[in-house]
């Protein structure tokens, strides 16, 4: 680890490792601030900016933090484990619009797909096998889709939620309660070797940490954090399914819940999500026609969007609105015609071609006077990744611009 990023990385251990701050805080400072390591350097004027009490400061100063955080520091740096922090520009612009955000994550697998839009999928651990069917065909529809399914890493609804879309191109996140050096449950093997080589995993929790009951309501707001919307497919009234839907309302997100057998208290929490106003779902289809709005903003950014707001924040860096520079290589220029005075007018397009932005014209440029083009065929002649091809093959598809043939082969709707 690169001297300076070693010492942000201890400066968010410290934050983190601070018995008088918690993640609120720990927000309102590096918001401020930018990076932990600035933060830390600045504490006495904390209380003097608004930004934590004398008490805090004074806990802090005190470095009551300093023997636990130089012992995470140890094994993480030993064990050669991948962290994300605050201050990365990676770091999911979702997750860090909620109100108590991790300071840093460790993570294992396919680190890009923190940028992918992404629905979590979370159920009971004792479900029944029509939970189970459900939870596969809804992972398989929105992933195929390219979006990324999240869940909890647990058995039931989790594990068949991670194991369906990791067959997909949006592919999965598994959020983890316990230090990224412990497999719990041991029977999700398999399911972990996969993860590691295909999907995503993640935790804030220090190496070593137990799979302790007080964790995974933490967990779960990670879970919430990340996503466009939380899918319950099958749970209990109390149970940590419920809690994720209770945090993704607090975070501005969507709530879906399948509706199950009315006497069945494995469906108890469903039916009481639906009768609080949660989306009734039969499918992945409804979420994604839920969920359009927000998948739009994302694929035009290339970048999650702040769900509360309908402005992308652009991959770019670039405000909003910002022209893009018509040199850029693959950009698709449609000239109009010159008259005799050197002006050019407004080029006229085909009908199906109407209302769409450079990279959706591109896509259909692709698909023009040909039948059925593979989705690889298709990345490979923009040269852009999978899951955001799928995402805008699916927006297309919604407004009949685009049809999808078996087999993730596309071509344009034929009238």
């Amino acid at each position: 680890m690169h001297p300076d990023r070693r010492e942000e990385y201890l400066a968010c251990l410290a934050l983190r490792n601070s018995s008088g701050l918690g993640p609120r805080t720990w927000k309102k400072i590096l918001e401020h601030f930018g990076q932990a390591g600035i933060a830390v350097d600045h504490v006495d004027q904390w209380c003097q900016l608004g930004l934590a009490s004398r008490r805090q400061a004074r806990e802090f100063l005190a470095g009551t933090w300093r023997q636990a955080s130089d012992r995470e520091a140890f094994t993480a740096m030993d064990k050669g484990m991948e962290v994300l922090l605050w201050s990365d520009a990676d770091y999911p612009w979702m997750l860090r619009c909620i109100p108590n955000p991790p300071a840093l994550l460790y993570l294992s697998g396919d680190r890009g797909l923190l940028a992918s839009p992404a629905l979590a999928i979370v159920g009971s651990r004792k479900c029944s096998r029509y939970g189970l069917e459900t939870a596969r065909a809804i992972s398989q529809e929105v992933a195929r889709a390219g979006v990324c399914v999240v869940s909890g890493f647990a058995a039931g609804i989790d594990r068949q939620a991670h194991v369906a879309a990791l067959q997909e191109v949006g592919s999965s996140i598994a959020v983890l309660g316990t230090g990224l050096d412990l497999l719990y449950p041991a029977a999700n093997k398999d399911l972990w070797l996969r993860l590691r080589k295909q999907g995503l995993i993640i935790t804030e929790f220090a190496p070593g940490t137990r799979p302790e009951a007080m964790n995974f309501p933490h967990r779960n707001r990670i879970i919430s954090g990340l996503s466009l919307g939380v899918a319950v497919v099958e749970a209990a009234v109390r149970s940590g399914s419920l809690i994720t839907a209770a945090m993704a309302l607090e975070h501005g997100r969507e709530v879906f819940a399948l509706p199950g057998p009315v006497n069945m208290e494995s469906y108890d929490g469903c039916h009481h999500l639906i009768r609080q106003g949660a989306t009734l779902v039969r499918g992945g289809e409804d979420i994604l026609v839920a969920l359009q709005p927000q998948l739009v903003a994302t694929g035009k950014a290339g970048h999650c969007a702040d769900p509360r707001s309908s402005t992308p924040i652009p991959h770019s860096g670039a405000p909003p609105g910002t022209p893009q520079d018509v040199s850029a290589p693959g950009h698709v220029r449609h000239a109009g015609h010159v008259d005799n005075n050197g002006h050019e007018s407004q080029p006229t397009l085909p009908a199906h071609r109407e209302g769409l932005d450079d990279e959706e014209l591109r896509l259909v440029a692709v698909l023009e006077h040909r039948d059925k083009v593979h989705i690889d065929t298709i990345c490979e002649a923009l040269e852009r990744e999978p899951a955001s091809v799928s995402t805008q093959l699916l927006l297309l598809e919604m407004r009949s611009l685009v049809m999808r043939h078996p087999g993730m082969y596309y071509s344009l709707w034929s009238k």
